[in-house]
């Protein structure tokens, strides 16, 4: 039985380039977290100077992918139909609007600036990616957005 699923329009090979993309900002954003962590608990400037990298690294990851993302957002109107892709889009908004602000904060305040206020940001951010990627999952799992319905792969033959 075919189905016509909202199309994924960023691909590369009939792949989705979206969900390949968001690996990076969400293990870097975590690893900021885990950082400011042992930041807060050892005083080591190392964990500092790391979260401080890994969190710019997010930045850049996650801007890549959110033009991805919104490749597939603004290419198919059936996606943007979706009370779960608009969900998903906030929250990955909210999330880059954190942790801009909280690489700004760390910035300016050096180590200082992380415990509590960078700390509690990291935080909010990787709640935030957790909701967001469980409407991601959504987006994939009950709708079939970027979800191969078997035709275009037999007419790219």
């Amino acid at each position: 039985m075919e189905h016509d699923h909202p199309r994924s329009t960023a691909r590369i090979a009939g792949h989705p380039i979206h969900p390949m993309t968001v690996m990076f900002p969400v293990v870097l954003f975590i690893a900021t977290l885990l950082c400011d962590i042992l930041f807060a608990t050892t005083g080591e400037l190392f964990w500092a100077t790391v979260g401080l990298l890994t969190l710019g690294l997010g930045i850049l990851t996650a801007a890549v992918a959110a033009i991805f993302g919104l490749i597939d957002y603004f290419g198919d109107s059936r996606v943007r139909a979706l009370r779960a892709a608009n969900h998903h889009l906030i929250a990955n908004v909210l999330v880059m609007l954190v942790e801009i602000l909280n690489w700004s904060w760390r910035f300016t305040g050096g180590p200082g600036a992380i415990t509590p206020t960078g700390l509690i940001m990291s935080a909010i951010a990787v709640l935030l990616l957790g909701y967001s990627g469980w409407k991601g999952a959504t987006l994939v799992y009950e709708h079939g957005v970027g979800v191969d319905s078997g035709r275009e792969a037999r007419h790219s033959r």
